[in-house]
């Protein structure tokens, strides 16, 4: 079966190039030519019409084996020599020019035409051909070179010539009319391909282009929960810090180190901070087997030498090191191998740099732009916190949780105080006090309120606690301008992590205002102290403290009296000063 559909496909099948059924038709009506050519020379006796039988159907075996090979170039070699034939089986074998086989030029003609297809000029060819043979047939009968058994004369050579003439025009005119819908028929076919072959692709690009969108698209929401995730990881990191800000720098800075490695799942995570003389980056605290080994032999790098942690250190800037050896600040650390790629953030206090966050990983290109500005807001929560500590440490301040006194009240700075508020055409002004159950609710527990759905007397709002050691110091109070709002979890996130940093700076700003005070009130004791101590007369001494005491206090009148332990009240001593 398989060998005969190969058969059927070589044979039939149209080659490049070619009409459509022009090689099926071509095949199948020369081989019907030569069966009606192969068939009556069995019955010729005449040795001239076997030797032209043979001769014919040996040119018509070629031109078989040519149009096989798809070479149609010799196809009028068969309608040519075959019309020679059979003028010469009708002389012959038959009855001259009145001999029905003339008919077969006919037959000869109409394969011409069909395997010609747009050639029109062979068909005409063929025509006077046959045309001329027949008459020149006819002309030998009449003046008897031939011989002629029905009379034939001159009438009878013209009727039949114009009849050949009329029938063979009339097959031209159909043929070429078939010819001219065949080819209008494989212009709209070739068009309609055409059409088929740019829609395809057209829906191709789409297709592509869809495809290219939606994994555009895949990667940006991907991207986006990672960032969101991130951002909900630094801000557990913030909260667990601002916990622990009453401990001793020391365990702060490891347990900042712990917990920035256990969240962010980096290999090694170290923090330097500067020496007195920021000469040095010495490193404090690390996470890693080979960090530990590093802060016994006390490791410290040079501000502004060899390495990302000494180029951050000087220039307060970011650093990333995409992949270890290629960079050219990368220092190759034999206590850190399994180091591929690094990032270095300042730890900035204001403007000046107080350390150096150094976070390295196992993978080669582990850190991009983005998570520098991912990590450096917590960088600079981090600075806060040490320098608060710091700061406590120099003055002897001790940082506690704020509590509620005997009563249940909360402290000064707990209640509810004045805020500021942004208007939509970008005006800031001072916030009126205001209540309300979505304000109570989140101070009350400390969580944030959403609401998302607006209604005729409130707007979508969302509401979020700022904590600082899990006390409730504000609340950013947030509502949407359009109506039915519903706040996304990243706009949630992002405030979140807002409200934390907000927290920090509170914090630091309370912390650095009680530290400006205490010093204050520490320089004034001591300058009234000096004063008094400038003299030893008794007198003078009460006069010198009510003056300083009234100056340094702003007050009207300041009175100092003393009792001495004598009923007499002439020994009581009185001083006053206004």
């Amino acid at each position: 079966m398989n060998t005969f559909n190969n058969l059927r496909k070589y044979l039939f099948q149209d080659r490049p190039g070619e009409d459509p059924g022009q090689r099926a038709e071509i095949l199948v009506t020369l081989a019907l030519g030569i069966l009606s050519t192969l068939l009556p020379a069995l019955v010729y006796k005449n040795r001239i019409t076997l030797i032209a039988s043979l001769i014919t159907n040996s040119v018509a075996l070629f031109t078989l084996y040519q149009a096989l090979r798809a070479r149609y170039n010799y196809l009028v070699l068969f309608p040519v020599i075959t019309s020679f034939s059979i003028c010469v089986v009708t002389i012959f074998e038959g009855s001259g020019t009145h001999d029905l086989l003339w008919m077969g030029n006919l037959g000869l003609f109409l394969l011409a035409n069909i395997q010609s297809r747009k050639n029109i000029r062979t068909p005409i060819f063929l025509a006077i051909l046959m045309i001329i043979t027949f008459a020149a047939t006819g002309a030998a009968e009449i003046n008897g070179i031939l011989s002629n058994p029905f009379a034939t004369d001159a009438q009878y050579i013209y009727l039949n010539s114009f009849f050949f003439a009329t029938m063979m025009a009339a097959i031209i005119a159909i043929f070429s009319r078939h010819n001219s819908l065949l080819k209008i028929a494989l212009e709209n076919k070739s068009e309609q391909i055409k059409s088929n072959l740019e829609l395809q692709e057209i829906n191709k690009t789409l297709e592509d282009r869809v495809i290219s969108r939606t994994r555009e698209l895949s990667e940006a929401n991907e991207q986006m929960r990672q960032r969101a995730t991130r951002l909900q990881i630094i801000s557990e990191i913030s909260q667990q810090i601002s916990s622990n800000v009453d401990q001793q720098l020391q365990e702060l800075l490891n347990r900042i180190t712990q917990v920035v490695s256990e969240k962010l799942g980096f290999y090694h995570i170290g923090i330097f901070l500067l020496d007195e003389n920021h000469e040095y980056a010495v490193l404090r605290a690390a996470n890693s087997e080979g960090g530990q080994r590093m802060l016994e032999r006390r490791h410290q790098l040079k501000i502004g030498g060899t390495g990302i942690v000494g180029y951050v250190s000087q220039g307060g800037r970011p650093r990333i090191a995409l992949d270890a050896g290629s960079d050219a600040v990368f220092f190759n650390n034999p206590d850190l191998p399994k180091t591929r790629s690094e990032m270095a953030l300042p730890l900035k206090y204001g403007t000046q740099t107080i350390g150096v966050l150094d976070i390295q990983s196992t993978v080669p290109f582990a850190f991009k732009d983005e998570e520098t500005n991912l990590l450096g807001p917590l960088a600079n929560q981090i600075a806060i916190a040490i320098n608060n500590v710091l700061v406590n440490e120099r003055t002897g301040f001790k940082v506690s949780s704020p509590k509620a006194n005997k009563y249940g009240e909360q402290p000064a700075r707990q209640q509810k105080q004045s805020g500021y508020s942004f208007q939509a055409d970008g005006t800031i002004s001072t916030a009126i006090q205001a209540t309300s159950p979505m304000l109570d609710k989140a101070l009350a527990t400390g969580e944030i309120v959403i609401l998302n759905q607006s209604s005729n007397d409130n707007s979508a709002a969302l509401a979020v606690p700022v904590k600082f050691r899990e006390q409730v110091i504000g609340i950013i109070h947030i509502e949407a301008a359009e109506a039915n709002r519903r706040w996304t979890e990243d706009e949630i996130t992002v405030v979140q992590s807002i409200s934390d940093r907000a927290a920090f700076a509170l914090e630091n700003a309370r912390l650095f205002e009680e530290t400006t005070r205490r010093a204050e009130q520490e320089e004034t004791i001591a300058h009234v102290t000096s004063q008094i101590g400038a003299t030893t007369n008794f007198n003078r001494i009460l006069q010198t403290t009510i003056e300083e005491l009234g100056r340094t206090l702003g007050a009207t009148r300041t009175f100092i009296q003393l009792e001495t332990s004598t009923e007499d009240d002439a020994d009581r001593h009185q001083l006053a000063t206004d």
